[in-house]
């Protein structure tokens, strides 16, 4: 048996929330799908910018463990934290980082906001379902697993797999919503017959996380760290970073290789490993016990997203991780918003590709931001020193900081910061 519904989302992560919650305020019903049950981990390191805080639809201040107003930059140049040729560390010997080749940004506002991806998930999917009593509804269905996609020129079915059976659910418009390793990217894909309006996987980044409870570090951290520095650290690999987000009780620390795909930083995402960032922790925290180890496809390679048809892809699954910092979360909830805009300013039974150009022309400002992180990361990755040496000035360390926390500033801005990169 075929059921009918409005709009089909697959994924109620940030991005499906986004949508739904526009939706359902909006007066659409609305079926979410998602194949875990809720709250769930989630690998990410879920530092919330100011730009991601502004999209959000509600306050999120209960699920916020802490809030930074300082960032330290580390350089992959620092003299007292080299990149070894085999991209791991030595943490038999960790040498003394020198301090004075750390780049330091403090600011009166907030940078970001630290919160735990599985509350925050779980916080905002509340907030979607308690929207619909606004007039229309949001139904959380739990799936097993999409079978199958077909699109027609008046319709999307989606095959599942659920607890009680298979089904097959039909609506005028599926949200792809389901992330970079998500069904809906692969089949999407797959019944484009050549068309390929997702993003390849060959852009996709990577990134591997842990986290350590504040109670098991050393009374002195290595080289004198301190446990509640936000820290982005680009010397354990080229390509990318480690990190260090202070949370409530922990620290999130990982590595990722980020730098759109050429031949060499493709090979890079193989380097980010287990034992590297093992290491890492050794090196950066004095410990190797890390909790909560896990890895996670980042989707990139969205700039040059073009949505067609009656599928439309939302966050990680159009690829739309930003390439420069890897933040995602914030490219999710504005995707997701704009696709919610693009349907309720279309007649769906109209010309599918009616709502696709509706929600290509609400991308567009976050396509802009991304096509230029593409320029700039694979400049900057290719020579983070030279970067390094332009956040040492003022107005340059400034600009790059709101550009970070609040989006891309004035036309005026962005063709200084494309002279540096």
């Amino acid at each position: 048996m075929i059921r009918e519904v409005d709009i089909l989302i697959a994924g109620a992560g940030p991005a499906g929330c986004a949508a739904a919650y526009d939706l359902a305020q909006a007066g659409k019903h609305v079926i979410l799908l998602d194949k875990r049950s809720f709250p769930r981990h989630k690998p990410c390191a879920c530092g919330l910018t100011r730009k991601t805080l502004k999209a959000l639809r509600y306050s999120i201040d209960p699920v916020i463990e802490r809030v930074c107003h300082e960032i330290v930059l580390q350089s992959a140049s620092n003299p007292g934290a080299p990149r070894p040729a085999s991209g791991t560390w030595d943490s038999t010997s960790p040498p003394a980082a020198d301090k004075s080749a750390d780049v330091r940004v403090k600011t009166r506002n907030p940078i970001c906001a630290m919160a735990v991806r599985e509350r925050f998930d779980n916080f905002c999917l509340q907030q979607t379902l308690l929207a619909a009593r606004q007039g229309g509804s949001v139904e959380l269905r739990k799936v097993e697993r999409i079978v199958a996609l077909h699109e027609s020129p008046d319709f999307v079915e989606l095959d599942v797999a659920t607890p009680r059976g298979p089904e097959t659910l039909r609506a005028p418009i599926l949200l792809g919503a389901d992330g970079s390793n998500g069904q809906t990217r692969r089949l999407h894909r797959q019944d484009c017959h050549g068309e390929a309006p997702s993003p390849s996987a060959q852009e996709d980044g990577f990134a591997l996380e842990a986290t350590v409870p504040y109670t098991s570090l050393p009374a002195t951290l290595p080289n004198g760290a301190a446990p509640h520095d936000l820290v982005f650290d680009f010397a354990p690999l080229p390509g990318g970073y480690g990190w260090l987000f202070p949370k409530a009780d922990h620290i999130n620390i990982g590595v990722g290789a980020f730098a759109p795909a050429t031949g060499a930083s493709h090979a890079q995402l193989k380097q980010v490993t287990r034992a590297l960032l093992l290491d890492y922790a050794q090196q950066k925290l004095g410990v190797t016990d890390l909790a909560h180890i896990t890895g996670q496809q980042l989707g990139m390679g969205g700039h040059t997203y073009i949505p067609r048809g009656r599928i439309l892809l939302v966050g990680d699954a159009a690829g739309l991780v930003d390439p420069l910092t890897g933040e995602g979360i914030h490219s999710a909830i504005v995707s997701g918003q704009a696709a919610a805009a693009a349907i309720l300013e279309c007649d769906l039974n109209d010309h599918p590709n009616d709502v696709a150009a509706a929600y290509a022309h609400h991308l567009a400002p976050l396509l802009k931001t991304l096509t230029f992180s593409h320029r700039a990361a694979r400049a900057f990755y290719a020579q983070p020193e030279r970067g390094f040496k332009a956040m040492r000035l003022p107005f340059m360390r400034g600009l790059i900081l709101k550009t970070y926390a609040d989006g891309l500033p004035h036309t005026s801005l962005i063709t200084a910061l494309a002279k540096l990169v």
